[in-house]
Order: structure tokens, then C-alpha cells, then sequence
């Protein structure tokens, strides 16, 4: 996974759970673009919706689809079909010093940045028409290097509804920010023009570490195709995009037109609205049953043997084991991000998001407790039984991949197995709804 940037600051959004990835409706535009041969080839590997992986050399990418070169030759993807695209390329060392963020959440680096009026001019090697970015379209941009001083006062502002614009000012060489609510006006190379409490002040630029437009109501904006890493901390969600070249053009959903090498992505995610985690879902049912029944006085525990989303009982990274054995240096246990510990015996409900189609999940016995765990697992679509079978230490994790019909509610039990509740912790990992 790439890692965040330095820092990203979203003036009308406040914090919240990998939010789905930010925008609301529009449309997917752009025509295919063949790519001319003979530019350098682009290894690449491609997982779909439904789980497929995919290794080749790009040929061609545009809004609707993307077509890879695989020794058995070419496949033409439709984006639907796409969830995520990685290359195998490192981060840079050091992230790019000063970046922009745009309205639509857009964050890329850039060189030099002025405005006069409402104009702004962006220089950089992406920006190729930056006299037609309008100030409208601007929510943040680091004039300095973040630091720890700026990332604070900016989680402080992010806190607050601010009346207007806002300019960062950098105290003791750094060490220090504090920031001002005014009017922001032209930026030339040497400073920056701000009215506040009625009179225009001329800041020198040196002082300003960051600038900050006041944000009305959030701009409706069409939905991204994907969401572009890059590898100097940009992410850049593209709503139009073609390859040519070995460039790729993009416009944002905020109507930010940039041109990208493609040496310089890292992975596209293009799984916005086509999964939901059952860990970011809150289920419309939970009902854990201990083996011995608990006492009035003892109740306070329950919450003891409660499903745990993202992380086991013990409070570590979710965890299964593909292959056991007695050498830990044979042993293959792999840890993941997503999913659920659950105990037997519990029960849950979701309601099945609009438009997911199918359920896919791994499930194995938390590999600290294998030498006893040994689980029933019932799946049903409303009241049809999906699959069902018998997990149980020391064997390998099942993967499960359920076409959901027509069903609006996925039913989960876990059962006591052959050993009492003994070592009965379910991981149920990157379990997700898909289209």
C-alpha cells in the first residue's frame, strides 16, 4: 500500500472512517485512445472486481477501459471490471516539498505558484494549461515544507468553520504557526496580498507557510474513475484520462486538467462505490451466546467475546496461517488489514448494500489459537444457505466467493465445532460486498 503524504488537509470535511472515497454523482467521459507502439513498456498487475489478477504491459488506458499486453495476449478491461492496478516501482525517498490541494481533493506537487485577480498560474512539469485554473478551484496550498508545526495548525483549523480565507504565518524560523481569517488577494514571487479587519496587508511570501480558500457549499462534482498514487505523495482522482505515449492526461472532477508520466504512478484504485467491507458496515443484527451462560452480575463481560472488526482478540493485526508447521521459519502466516474476529457462537445480519452482487471473504482459525479452534460457519442470503463447512486449526484458510442473487440480507453464524468453544477465534478477512 502506497503510504499518505506528508499531509492532507480537507477544509469541509471533518475526520472520518477511510471515507468512501470522497464525491457524488456524474458521469465517465472519454474515447479510446490507441497507444503508438514502440514507447517503453509498462509492466503492471491488474485485480478485478471479482478477484481475477492480472500481469502485463499496459497498451492502452482511457476512462472506459484499460487493455493489458499478457503473454497470452491482449485483454481490454472496461473499468467496471477494474478494482485496483499496481506497478512495480519505488517510493521516492523523499516526498516533493510543496503540494496543492484542489476542491475535489485532488493533491499534487507543484514548482511556483502566483495568483492575480482570480487567476492562478500553477508551474510544473503536470501543469500544461495552469492560466486556466481559477482560484474557485483551490482549497489548500503548502507554501513551505509541512512540518509538525503545520500539520498542527492546520488540524486545528480543519476543526473550525472559518469565516474566510486564511493565510498560515511561520514564527520562529518554523518552529511555530499561527494563522489569519481575512480576504486573500493577488500572490506574486515576493508576497502576498491579505485584507483583514478592513485594511490590505502585504505579507512577505517567505512568512506565509500555507494558504488556505474558504470553502462554501461543497461544488457538486462528477464521480472519479479512479484515484491515481503517485510516487512523490500525489493523489490525483481522475474523472477523464487516455494514455498517449507514455503520458497520461487527466481531468479531476474539479475540472484540473494535468499530464503525468506514467513512470510516475504507483497504483490506481478504481474500487470507489464497488466494494463495501463488512468492517466499515454497521450490522442491523449482533448476538454472541457463550457456551456457559453468563450471570445478570457478569454481563459486563460480553462485550468480551463481541465480533472485533479489523483486528483480533488480542488486540493484534488480523492474521491467517497458509501453511503451519513446527519450523517458524516454514510457517506462512500472513496478516491483513480488513475483516472480523469472531467467536462461536455469533451471529450477525447485514443488510446488503444496492447494486452488490457477490460476497467474498477468507476464513481460517486465528493461528494463536489453531491447536484448538474448530468452527461451524453458516452463510445465508435471506433465508437461502450459500456455504457452509467446518474450519478448524492447522488447515488452510477457505476462500469464499458467493454470488448473492437477489438477496437483501447476509446471515453469518459461527457454531461450536468438535472442541467445546476452545480456541474458537474466526478471521474472517477482507470480507466485502462487490459489485
Amino acid at each position: 500500500m502506497t503510504p499518505p503524504p506528508q499531509h492532507s488537509w480537507k477544509l469541509d470535511r471533518l475526520p472520518g472512517r477511510r471515507c468512501a472515497r470522497r464525491l457524488v454523482a456524474g458521469a465517465l467521459l472519454a474515447a479510446l485512445l490507441a497507444v503508438p507502439i514502440g514507447r517503453p513498456a509498462e509492466g503492471a498487475v491488474v485485480v478485478t472486481v471479482k478477484g481475477q489478477r492480472l500481469e502485463g504491459e499496459v497498451a492502452a488506458w482511457d476512462s472506459h477501459s484499460l487493455t493489458l499486453q499478457t503473454p497470452g495476449g491482449q485483454q481490454r478491461l472496461a473499468a467496471s471490471q477494474l478494482m485496483e492496478l499496481r506497478f512495480s516501482r519505488e517510493l521516492a525517498e523523499a516526498p516533493a516539498p510543496f503540494y496543492v490541494e484542489f476542491t475535489d481533493g485532488a493533491r499534487t506537487s507543484y514548482v511556483d505558484f502566483t495568483v492575480a485577480g482570480r487567476t492562478v498560474k500553477l508551474t510544473g512539469p503536470r501543469f500544461d494549461d495552469a492560466g486556466a485554473i481559477s482560484r474557485d478551484q483551490l482549497r489548500l496550498v503548502e507554501l513551505q515544507a509541512a512540518t509538525p508545526a503545520l500539520v498542527a495548525v492546520l488540524a486545528e483549523m480543519q476543526k473550525k468553520e472559518l469565516a474566510g480565507d486564511a493565510i498560515v504565518v511561520s514564527k520562529r524560523e518554523g518552529q511555530s504557526m499561527d494563522y489569519l481569517v481575512g480576504v486573500l488577494q493577488d500572490v506574486t514571487p515576493d508576497q502576498v496580498s491579505f485584507e483583514w479587519d478592513g485594511e490590505v496587508v502585504p505579507v512577505k511570501r517567505g512568512k506565509v507557510a500555507a494558504i488556505v480558500y474558504y470553502q462554501g457549499a461543497p461544488p457538486q462534482l462528477a464521480d472519479p474513475v479512479c484515484e491515481l498514487s503517485l510516487a512523490d505523495g500525489s493523489h490525483i482522482m481522475a474523472r477523464e484520462l487516455s494514455l498517449r505515449e507514455n503520458r497520461l492526461a487527466i481531468e479531476t472532477p474539479a475540472g484540473i486538467k494535468l499530464t503525468i508520466g506514467l513512470e510516475e504512478i504507483t497504483s490506481a484504485d478504481f474500487s470507489a462505490g464497488k466494494l463495501a467491507y463488512l468492517s466499515d458496515l454497521t450490522p442491523a443484527e449482533v448476538v454472541w451466546t457463550p457456551r456457559i451462560e453468563l450471570p445478570p452480575a457478569a454481563q459486563a463481560i460480553r462485550a468480551f467475546g463481541e465480533p472485533r472488526n479489523d483486528q483480533s482478540f488480542s488486540g493484534l493485526p488480523l492474521s491467517l496461517a497458509w501453511k503451519d508447521d513446527v519450523s517458524a521459519s516454514r510457517r506462512d502466516v500472513r496478516t491483513y488489514d480488513r475483516g472480523l474476529a469472531l467467536r462461536s457462537r455469533t451471529e450477525l445480519t447485514y443488510r446488503i448494500p444496492e447494486g452488490m452482487k457477490r460476497f467474498v471473504a477468507i476464513a481460517g482459525i486465528d493461528p494463536a489459537t489453531a491447536s484448538q479452534g474448530n468452527v461451524l460457519v453458516q452463510i445465508r442470503g435471506d433465508d437461502r444457505t450459500l456455504w457452509e463447512g467446518q474450519l478448524a486449526g492447522g488447515q488452510p484458510p477457505e476462500e469464499i466467493n458467493l454470488e448473492l442473487g437477489a438477496a437483501r440480507r447476509l446471515h453469518l453464524t459461527v457454531d461450536y465445532g468438535e472442541n467445546l468453544d476452545y480456541g474458537d477465534r474466526l478471521h474472517l478477512v477482507e470480507a466485502r460486498f462487490i459489485k
